[in-house]
This record gives C-alpha cells, sequence and structure tokens, in this order.
C-alpha cells in the first residue's frame, strides 16, 4: 500500500519513517525544502513539566512521548549513522516574582502527586551554579525529566533516513486539493501533478486547513541564537521572560521565543529581538557580551484550545496529524506510533478521541 504524507516536518518524517520501517511504500510533499518549516525554527525542548501543563490526558499524552525519546533517536541515530543532540539535561524555571515563586513551588507538589520528579532551588544554590543571575529572580524550579533534543540535527537524519530509503520527496510543491470519490481518497493535486496513493496523512503545520478545516492556525515566534561556552549555562532555562537552550556541545545557545497572532507575516522584527534580548539579560546578564549568531523566526501550528488534531477524517483514508502547537518536537514519537497503529490496525487509541478533529464540531 502506498501512503502519501502532506507536510515534510518532524511529524511528516516520523510518520513517514514508522511506516516505511513496516513495509509501507511512502511519498512525501513538500511546499519547501524536506524539514526546513516549523520543525527547524523550533527550540527542540522535551519540556512537559517545565511547560506547567496541568494534569490530564494531554499533559500524559506528553510524558508519554517524552519517554519514548530515548529509543526514538537512538533509532534513527543507528539508521543513518549521525548524532542529533538528544540531551537529557533537565530543564531549570526560575521565578522573577513571590508570585512565580508560589506558582513553580505548587506545581512540583503537583506533579510529585503524580511521582513526577522536581525539586526547588533557593537563589544561593543558583548563585553557586551560574556566573551571573538576574537581581530578580528568587529562585527556581528543577524538573531533571525534562529533556531537549537539537531538533535541526533531528531534521537533518529524518531527511536523511527517507532519502537513503527510497521514499518519494517532492519538495517544492504544493499541495492544492485532495482528490476523493464517493467519499474516498485516491490522490492529491499538487502545482505540478497528481500524486495517487491508498491513504493520506496531512501533517501540513500551521498551513493544514488550506486542504481540511481542522481549525489550525498560525503563531508566529521569533528566535536567535548566540555563542557560548561550558561555563556559561548547564542545562535549559525556561523562565517567563524567555528561554535559554544551551546545545549539547556548547557551541550554541538557542533563545526564545515571542508570540504574535499576525499571521504569516514574514520576518524579524526589532520589538521581537528586544523581547528576547531583554530576556536574557534579565536571566544570565553576562551572556548579553556574546556575538550574535543568528535569528529566525517561524509559526507554530495552533488551535482555539492549543491542543492537537489528530486521527481520522470524514473522507475515508485521509487522516490529520497537526495542531501540536509548541510541542510538535516532543509529540513526534508518540503521534507516529499513533497515527500507524490507526493506518496499518484500525486501533483508536484513546488520545485519538480526545485529540480529534470532531470536537470541534461540538
Amino acid at each position: 500500500m502506498k501512503g502519501i504524507i502532506i507536510g515534510g516536518g518532524i511529524i511528516g518524517l516520523s510518520i513517514a519513517r514508522e511506516l516505511h520501517k513496516n513495509g509501507y511504500e511512502v511519498a512525501i510533499v513538500e511546499n519547501l525544502k524536506i524539514g526546513r518549516g516549523a520543525s527547524w525554527t523550533a527550540g527542540g525542548m522535551l519540556a512537559p513539566q517545565a511547560e506547567g501543563l496541568e494534569p490530564g490526558d494531554f499533559l500524559d499524552f506528553c510524558l508519554d512521548s517524552r519517554d519514548m525519546y530515548s529509543s526514538f533517536v537512538r533509532d534513527i541515530e543507528r539508521d543513518v549513522h549521525q548524532e542529533v543532540g538528544y540531551w537529557k539535561c533537565g530543564i531549570l524555571c526560575p521565578a522573577f516574582s513571590e508570585e512565580e515563586e508560589n506558582e513553580l513551588k505548587e506545581r512540583i507538589e503537583k506533579y510529585k502527586q503524580l511521582e513526577l520528579t522536581g525539586q526547588w532551588l533557593d537563589r544561593k544554590e543558583l548563585e553557586d551554579i551560574y556566573p551571573s543571575l538576574g537581581k530578580e529572580i528568587r529562585g527556581a524550579a528543577l524538573f531533571p525529566d525534562d529533556a531537549q533534543v537539537d531538533n535541526r540535527l533531528l531534521m537533518i537524519a529524518l531527511e536523511k533516513y527517507a532519502r537513503s530509503r527510497g521514499i518519494e520527496l517532492y519538495e517544492f510543491t504544493k499541495a492544492e486539493e485532495i482528490v476523493h470519490l464517493n467519499g474516498k481518497f485516491v490522490g492529491v493535486k499538487t502545482n505540478k501533478n497528481l500524486v495517487e496513493g491508498d491513504f493520506c496523512v496531512i501533517a501540513a503545520g500551521a498551513w493544514t486547513d488550506t486542504l481540511y478545516k481542522s481549525h489550525v492556525f498560525p503563531i508566529k515566534g521569533e528566535m536567535a541564537a548566540i555563542d557560548i561556552t561550558s561555563k556559561d549555562i548547564d542545562r535549559v532555562i525556561f523562565g517567563s521572560r524567555a528561554y535559554l537552550i544551551p546545545r549539547k556541545d556548547y557551541k550554541r545557545l538557542v533563545i526564545g521565543a515571542t508570540e504574535e497572532m499576525v499571521g504569516f507575516k514574514d520576518g524579524n522584527t526589532v520589538k521581537g529581538l528586544m523581547q528576547l534580548f531583554n530576556g536574557l539579560k534579565d536571566t544570565l546578564p553576562h551572556l548579553i557580551n556574546k556575538n550574535i549568531q543568528e535569528t529566525w523566526f517561524g509559526y507554530r501550528p495552533a488551535t482555539p484550545d492549543f491542543l492537537p488534531v489528530i486521527g481520522k477524517t470524514d473522507i475515508k483514508n485521509l487522516y490529520v496529524a497537526t495542531g501540536h502547537y509548541r510541542n510538535g518536537i516532543l509529540l513526534a514519537p508518540a503521534t507516529a506510533k499513533i497515527m500507524f497503529d490507526l493506518i496499518d490496525k484500525n486501533i483508536e487509541s484513546f488520545y485519538l478521541e480526545k485529540f480529534s478533529v470532531k470536537r470541534f464540531e461540538k
């Protein structure tokens, strides 16, 4: 059987790999270069606890996927003989006010009731670790099981897998229309040709609604990267003013990320970059003297309830896997697994019911 994946980002490539490993013929239709959309512009945090997700189905989904990550990246690295910068470094959440301190301490206790790890570090403990510390920081919550992956290395590795295994790649090809006959999927009309297949997964991120109404819209984020050394920062710091992500080789610190509902408005702005660098200064002031490596922007695929849209549609053999918002990198392994189980075995995961597009009809 042949499956068509629309979208060559982390979700689309992960589903394509899972299908290909299990004997399916796969084609990917991507508007840009494979892997260079939102997944390329992300931060790579695997941070359900640092994000402060409330106990419930979505937190469980994120925790399941976080638990899968070690084996997920190990298998990819083995397949393509390339490391992807996975690092279970833990994530530190600083408190800039008494209100934030109380919220973080409550979060630690709430997660402990779920048997999740977390601890509070006071300011003195932080001062012993970092060369400088923002004067407003009162302490921080440490979530040692949160992690990160270098999303760009991961995208390169997944692209390498696709190319080396003979997955058809239609790059710089715009999917224009889902073709169906008598309520059943038959192909994808693009600006170049008709790609026929037995089933299709739309994993087009913020652009999904151009093909199928999934209630997905873009939220723009701006980011930057600077030089660092191993003496500057020891782990991800996720604060309310900015998040700081040191890569495993300590050659790069990623700073993110703004959020704006401005549609697909391209470009970095003075306002956005000022927010990033002010957040950096408020967190680790000594880093403002570092050289800037790069600035960029991207579009997160959000939904009205900020939860993903995954599963069947009202067209037979047409599926969606989109709307992952801030957690696309994190949720790739779990999304790929439940989508494969649905397509291959018609197993209706509990999460498919919770994150079905049908919830918006209610």
